[in-house]
């Protein structure tokens, strides 16, 4: 993505992490970007949001582990 205009697959892969479908690395890999500071700009540039966690089985496992441990000593808290 190094011009200004990106095309139109790249701004869709910016949108796509954006809004957590894709993970850093894939984002990277599809708007060409050298790394996580370019991609950062390049959200600013085009007016998307910062990325939120992209949903993936491993975020997924991720939660259910820290629910499966914080629940109860969250239950018996006082």
């Amino acid at each position: 993505m190094a011009s200004q205009i990106p095309k139109p697959d790249e701004l869709k892969a910016l949108r796509d992490y954006a809004t957590g479908l894709l993970g850093t690395r894939e984002a990277i890999e599809r708007t060409g970007v050298e790394d996580y500071a370019e991609l950062i700009i390049a959200l600013a540039q085009h007016d998307l949001d910062l990325p939120k966690p992209a949903d993936t089985p491993e975020r997924r496992a991720n939660l259910e582990r820290a629910g499966a441990i914080l629940q109860p000593l969250l239950r018996h808290a006082r």
